[in-house]
């Protein structure tokens, strides 16, 4: 097995970064691994796949959880001899498909979510299914998020959380501004049959994806999807949809 570590550098992140050196049955190869190893939180993932992107499909992610959010995050220190009896093993995987954005010339991805705002100015846009007008929109911005990502800013902006074996997108609104001419509707899911297509009055904004940004000029349109790219992790099955969606923003403990 090929494997690299990419880890938070706090003392119990090292620790654990150390005892899977002593437990994976491999070698270290940073450039082409076959499995990676997300030693943090939800942004060491995030920084993975960010690292790994034109071969994230080629790779397995294991994620041990020592950071503050854990959505992506499968596994806890003390479970590190469950979870190689699961790596040697092969069969307990999930996977998480990727939202894939097209603006300009630029084709990019992400896990979480891709929001979009003016720069410096309230964004207005036309909202499109495929080729469907749906709406006029004036507001701070647009997020488009995935069920994984449900759980993150979309969750913040009031948006439904999904189940993340869905195979859907969700457009929601950032702060807009609706007026008795100027009707607006969201959260608004769709299938990944279907595509959200933004048209900015304004030709210039700005673009961030996951913990990334980017400012761009002479835009048209931006067309937002559900990839057929998909990030594999090696899946902890005592660790389920409900327990994770309890465990975050209900339980005290």
């Amino acid at each position: 097995m090929r494997y690299w570590i990419i880890s938070k550098t706090d003392e119990i992140s090292n620790d654990v970064s150390r005892r899977v050196k002593e437990l994976a049955m491999g070698v270290l190869d940073e450039k082409n691994p076959e499995v990676v190893f997300s030693i943090g939180g939800d942004g060491t993932v995030l920084d993975v796949i960010e690292r790994y992107q034109s071969m994230i499909n080629q790779i397995l992610i294991v994620s041990i959880h020592t950071g503050n959010l854990g959505f992506y995050t499968e596994f806890l220190p003390n479970e590190l001899d469950e979870m190689f009896k699961l790596l040697k093993e092969e069969k307990s995987y999930v996977n998480y498909y990727l939202l894939e954005y097209e603006v300009n010339d630029i084709k990019g991805y992400a896990l979480n979510e891709i929001t979009m705002s003016g720069i410096g100015r309230m964004l207005k846009a036309e909202v499109y299914i495929d080729h469907t007008y749906l709406m006029h929109t004036r507001g701070n911005g647009i997020c488009v998020s995935t069920p994984t990502g449900s759980t993150a800013y979309n969750k913040a902006l009031g948006g439904a959380i999904l189940d993340n074996k869905l195979k859907a997108i969700q457009l929601n609104l950032i702060a807009p501004f609706e007026t008795a001419g100027n009707k607006v509707i969201y959260p608004v899911v769709l299938s990944d049959a279907h595509e959200f297509v933004i048209k900015p009055d304004e030709k210039h904004i700005d673009l961030s994806f996951d913990r990334r940004f980017i400012s761009l000029e002479n835009v048209s349109s931006i067309k937002v999807r559900l990839s057929q790219v998909c990030v594999k992790f090696l899946k902890n099955e005592k660790h389920d949809f409900a327990h994770r969606i309890h465990k975050t923003f209900i339980a005290r403990n």
